[in-house]
């Protein structure tokens, strides 16, 4: 209802105190700076709805009479000063309010109640970097009740945004009126029209202009669709049941729309300097992964941009000429200069044989080519690469035979995208249609991961999560041993995965606890009430002998030791990016260390009774808590649809559709953080609105678990019979 009294709002005319709103100006400008369409705060200096104005230019306007004026308000380029004058006769002018400059990004709003009267109204720029923009000009007359710019910022104004949120609205009202008692030829007929505006809206998003601010309000509007057609079914369920057929249909359409803002809505969110046109390939993110995966022995962990600096040193005539280039140490992660550090890169530049070397510049020209030097020098400010040497084990098999380049770049997207369609067919498999479905709303809906990047467009950035996923569908399908396997290769991937095995534990624990308080304990019994347990443990351990000895086999035995001080330097403080409960909610180690004793407390009680698949899922909640990770690893999320308990062919409780409109609810609250510019508030909010998400899921498990009987025997690894 909110959002319906908002689109209201939006439907009827300002009320006319913006004395501009709607005049063309007579000398200069154009009409778009009075038409009330404006961009949110922070979007691109030339976003869309952005005039540039000339630095010796002037925009006059007439306001046909002398008339008392109150305030200003104005949307331009954030770094420059803006200048309203007011006149009597269009020659003579005075200054009346001057806007200067203001902090966060590209287009922000200012605005003054400051008096006076005049008939024409000039606006100048006169101070800046000479790069001057204006969204909208508004001048107020008895207040600034009908400002547009001076509206809630939770008001869509831009008109895609607006066209997205009928967009909901319609799909809400299609929900409600459609019914099972309604004639399917009717109910049909329904929807065709519903298809043909969802068409019509796609096309005016594909051919229109975008910005980061259009895709996160798109993502939201995504969420409340399939919020919408979840929530249906839970309303008049029998007065007026939910038509199954438009139900499945509207999650269908949410759920291809979120992949398509995972994937940007199809536009490269990269630039090729060296083919001066954008680009899906993620060159910022291979210019680490690629070299480590291929140069491996050379590079380890601690010497890519060492390197990379000696191969543009050999172009621009020694390191002395680069003595001032700031880079990040990776053997301290501690900010440091070329000068600095010069002993470093020496030795690592001696690592390599001259065929090697040779061979590593080629591949290195082709990231300087791609980026720009500048933008390769200004990678090296980044953390480096810290996946495990199981990640790079894998990589070595895509990369180390071939010379970068676009091809080879694209064989490893192509890789992670199929495993990523794996990871959907197999929540459907495992778990049914619709928690597939959400899932895939889910895992695009979600803002967590956006900072800049979608990870779309480097190689081998979710085989960690499709492969938690498909370990998720094992234990769903009774496979036991092929689902610790895969647990077991994710964490040796990533390790984050590993807290399943946690979240799988704690129950067979708690039981052996249980069983030993109570006396007459028997191993045997025990045993056999988890063998699923110890079958899957059995598929882990042998998965990781194998992988570890592999890697161990190609990369030598220091390669772990080092990758472990190596995250262990990234988990120790928190960054900008991170959504994490010690960067963001606790300010001391003790404070930090009860929200994991609580945690885990809370953990533990919520799946001692849940089957193997949906405790190990809520080893996703434990992330944000014990460790410090960056945004886009809370993409996890997505994995926990599977908490609704789906039965394939029957159905899902009403509990479990609170489970997913708790989800839901969490994509849509992810795009209030987008609004500010301020990131550090950004992330903070991120990981607020990722804890309520998991308090609110655990109270719907503790109000609702699973009936008795259902998960006897079958908790902490055991899985469901089939």
């Amino acid at each position: 209802m909110r959002l319906c009294a908002l689109l209201v709002l939006l439907s009827v005319p300002a009320w006319a105190t913006d004395v501009l709103r709607g005049r063309a100006p007579i000398r200069g400008g154009a009409a778009s700076l009075t038409d009330g369409v404006v961009a949110f705060d922070g979007a691109a200096w030339l976003d869309a709805t952005a005039l540039m104005l000339p630095a010796d230019g002037e925009v006059v306007w007439d306001l046909g009479a002398p008339t008392t004026l109150d305030g200003a308000a104005i949307q331009a380029d954030n770094n420059d000063d803006y200048l309203v004058e007011l006149s009597d006769d269009g020659l003579a002018w005075r200054p009346w309010w001057r806007s200067g400059a203001v902090d966060g990004p590209g287009l922000q709003t200012r605005s003054a109640d400051v008096v006076g009267q005049g008939r024409f109204v000039r606006l100048r720029a006169v101070g800046g970097d000479g790069r001057y923009s204006v969204s909208e000009l508004e001048v107020f007359s008895q207040g600034h009740g009908g400002s547009t710019l001076l509206r809630s910022k939770w008001i869509p104004r831009h008109p895609l945004d607006v066209e997205w949120s009928w967009a909901v609205v319609g799909a809400w009202v299609l929900l409600l009126v459609t019914s099972r008692k309604l004639p399917s030829r009717l109910v049909g007929l329904l929807g065709l029209g519903a298809l043909g505006a969802a068409g019509a809206l796609w096309r005016d998003t594909a051919l229109g202009p975008l910005d980061a601010g259009r895709v996160d309000f798109i993502r939201a509007a995504v969420a409340a669709v399939a919020f919408g057609a979840i929530a249906r079914e839970l309303v008049a369920r029998h007065s007026w049941p939910a038509h199954e057929g438009v139900v499945k249909g509207t999650l269908g359409v949410a759920a291809v729309l979120g992949v398509a803002c995972f994937l940007n809505l199809g536009r490269p969110q990269f630039f090729d300097a060296g083919r001066g046109q954008p680009t899906f390939l993620h060159h910022y993110d291979m210019r680490t992964y690629y070299p480590i995966a291929k140069y491996f022995p050379e590079l380890r962990f601690d010497g890519v941009y060492a390197a990379s600096v000696m191969v543009v040193a050999e172009d621009r005539g020694g390191l002395e000429a680069m003595a001032n280039l700031g880079l990040r140490d990776l053997r301290t992660h501690e900010g440091t200069t070329v000068g600095a550090a010069r002993a470093h890169v020496e030795e690592v530049r001696a690592r390599f044989t001259p065929e090697r070397w040779t061979a590593f510049r080629t591949d290195m020209n082709y990231f300087r080519h791609a980026m720009g030097d500048g933008g390769f020098l200004g990678s090296m400010n980044d953390h480096g690469g810290n996946a495990t040497p199981v990640w790079f084990l894998l990589a070595r098999l895509l990369f180390a035979w071939t010379p970068a380049s676009d091809g080879v770049l694209w064989l490893g997207v192509a890789v992670d995208a199929s495993l990523v369609v794996l990871a959907f067919m197999a929540l459907w498999r495992g778990f049914g249609l619709r928690t597939a479905l959400v899932g895939m709303t889910v895992f695009g809906a979600m803002d967590f991961y956006q900072f800049g990047s979608n990870w779309f467009g480097a190689a081998l950035r979710h085989d960690w999560l499709a492969l938690w996923c498909l370990s998720l569908w094992a234990m769903a399908s009774n496979r036991p041993r092929l689902a610790g396997g895969l647990l077991a290769w994710s964490a040796l991937i990533r390790a984050f995965p590993a807290l399943a095995f946690v979240t799988l534990t704690l129950p067979v624990l708690f039981d052996l606890v249980l069983s030993l308080r109570r006396g007459g304990f028997e191993v045997r019994a025990w045993a056999n009430r988890h063998r699923d347990f110890f079958l899957l443990a059995l598929g882990a351990a042998v998965t990781t002998a194998v992988l570890v000895t592999l890697s161990v086999a190609v990369f030598g035995v220091g390669a772990w030791p080092e990758w472990l001080r190596k995250v262990q330097l990234l988990d120790r403080d928190g960054h900008l990016n991170n959504i994490a409960v010690r960067t963001y909610l606790t300010a001391t180690r003790g404070q930090w260390l009860a929200v994991v004793a609580v945690a885990f407390a809370l953990v533990l009680v919520v799946v001692r009774r849940e089957r193997a698949a949906q405790a190990a899922a809520w080893g996703v909640a434990l992330v944000p808590i014990v460790f410090n990770p960056a945004n886009y690893y809370l993409h996890a999320m997505f994995l926990m649809v599977v908490l609704a308990r789906e039965v394939p062919g029957i159905g899902v409780s009403v509990s479990g559709r609170l489970r997913w409109l708790a989800l839901l609810a969490m994509c849509a609250a992810s795009w209030t953080t987008s609004l500010g510019p301020d990131l550090g508030a950004h992330f903070r909010q991120d990981t607020i609105i990722v804890v309520v998400t998991l308090v609110v899921l655990a109270g719907l498990s503790l109000i609702n678990p699973p009936a008795p009987g259902v998960a006897v025997g079958d908790v902490g690894g055991s899985v469901p019979k089939s």
